[in-house]
Parts: structure tokens; C-alpha cells; sequence
């Protein structure tokens, strides 16, 4: 069996998370649909430490998680709410969620290393390249000489399968040989460290879904009932990291497992 390294219930939905592993930070976007309020929190994962938790920004609800790096978090402001498309960017302390800097006009498209390319929404929309620790738009770096190569990923993610894909019906047998069920739509699945993870949904009075946790022998680890009464799937549900996994459990819990 795994060992549960933590679990933080949210006032919301935990509708999104952005890894930062060389500061070993996860940010969280939590929605609070009743309220229609959006907090923030930013959790040092490696030892179960919030740096903040539940923020409000000035703006309440027209915000979402966007990207971080290089100690500062990236958020997008919706400027006109009759047009989604009317964008805006501001960029916060990773510290103390601080305001640094915002762009009243930038969809981000894209972060590469300390260069943020996306365009503005006015008349003629056109390609814009934000310095990242100022906000200033700066010409595009050019292309020439060798290309860096790429960091390497330091968060495992599962890749998804199909109903009526060839590994999907291989791992579906899978579990029906052993936990006796039926996957239905969806599954994920990856190997780590002799460990094979594999998040499913199965028909049950309403659609659920569950993730599981196998030593490469066929021993269950761990089986998580992670949602219930879902209106379709999602994608990746869990992730691994730091030698821990993680996922979120009926939209409002974060939980992590020491692997």
C-alpha cells in the first residue's frame, strides 16, 4: 500500500495547476462558482508548505492561471466579458503574489525561457514578445545559430486512450481480469519506478471515475474513487512528481502519495 503524503480540501473547484519544480512550488487556481470568486495558492509540495493560500486578486473572477517561471506567476485577465477574446496579462511575485507589472492588451500564446509570445486583441491583431520580469514588448530573439535544447521534463504525465484503440482495449482487460468492471470512453496510463498508474471511468449508478496504482507484478497499490456524478472526462488527471504522486479528488481535494 502507499503512504499519503498530504491532502488540502479547497473552498472550490481545483480547476487548475502549474508546476514550478526548480522552486518545488505547485500554484493552484481554485473556482468558487457560487461566489464567483477565483483564489490562488501557491503549496512548496517537497514539504507540505503553502507560501500563500487562497488568494483574492483585485480582480475576483475574470482571471486564470496562465504560467509561471523565473519566481513570478503569470495571470490572465479577461478585459471585456462579452469577448473572451479581449485579453490582458499580469505578472505577480512568486513570493508574496505581489504585482509586478500588467499588459493591458496580450494573449499569451507561448513561454520560452524568459520571452513570452502572444499578440494583442486590438484592430489588426498583431504578434507581441513580452520581456518576462518587465512586461516591456521587446523584438523577437531571433532563430539564428544552434537551437538550446529543450529542459528536460521533470513531470510525468499519463498519456490517454480511447475507446477503440488497441491499448485501451488491452488495459481494459486488464482491469476487468482483476477488478472485475467495465472502462467505459476513457483510460490514462504510465510506468514509473516499477509502478504502473491507470486512471479509468466505469458506468455505476452515474459516471465515475478512479485511478489505480500497480506494482509491475499485478499487486494493487492503490484504488482512489476520484470522482462521481461526472458530466465527461478529463485529461491529465494525476501527474507524477518529486517521487510523488498527485491528483485531485472530487474537484475540491489535492492528495499526494509518496511512491
Amino acid at each position: 500500500m502507499l503512504q499519503r503524503k498530504f491532502s488540502h480540501v479547497f473552498d472550490g473547484v481545483v480547476w487548475n495547476t502549474v508546476v514550478l519544480p526548480d522552486e518545488n512550488v505547485l500554484l493552484l487556481e481554485v473556482r468558487d462558482h457560487a461566489r464567483k470568486q477565483v483564489t490562488f495558492s501557491a503549496l512548496h509540495y517537497d514539504d507540505d508548505r503553502f507560501l500563500w493560500h487562497s488568494k483574492v486578486l483585485e480582480e475576483p473572477w475574470w482571471v486564470a492561471l496562465a504560467d509561471a517561471s523565473g519566481g513570478i506567476v503569470l495571470i490572465t485577465l479577461y478585459i471585456d466579458t462579452n469577448n473572451p477574446d479581449r485579453k490582458g496579462m499580469l505578472a505577480y511575485t512568486l513570493a508574496d503574489l505581489q504585482l509586478l507589472w500588467w499588459h493591458n492588451d496580450f494573449t499569451l500564446a507561448r513561454r520560452q525561457g524568459d520571452c513570452l509570445y502572444g499578440f494583442s486583441s486590438g484592430v489588426g491583431s498583431k504578434p507581441l514578445v513580452l520581456a518576462l520580469h518587465s512586461g516591456k514588448e521587446i523584438p523577437a530573439p531571433t532563430t539564428s545559430g544552434p537551437l538550446a535544447a529543450a529542459p528536460e521534463e521533470k513531470v510525468l504525465r499519463p498519456q490517454q486512450y480511447g475507446d477503440g484503440t488497441e491499448y485501451f482495449r488491452t488495459v481494459a482487460k486488464f482491469l476487468r481480469e482483476k477488478l472485475n468492471l467495465s472502462v467505459v470512453l476513457s483510460l490514462e496510463y504510465v510506468e514509473y519506478s516499477g509502478k504502473i498508474f491507470i486512471a479509468y471511468y466505469a458506468q455505476e449508478q452515474s459516471l465515475v471515475s478512479h485511478l489505480t496504482v500497480w506494482t509491475d507484478a499485478g499487486e494493487l497499490l492503490l484504488q482512489e474513487k476520484t470522482g462521481e456524478h461526472l458530466k465527461g472526462i478529463g485529461q491529465d488527471t494525476f501527474f507524477i512528481l518529486s517521487g510523488c504522486l498527485f491528483f485531485v479528488k472530487n474537484k475540491h481535494e489535492l492528495i499526494s502519495y509518496f511512491l
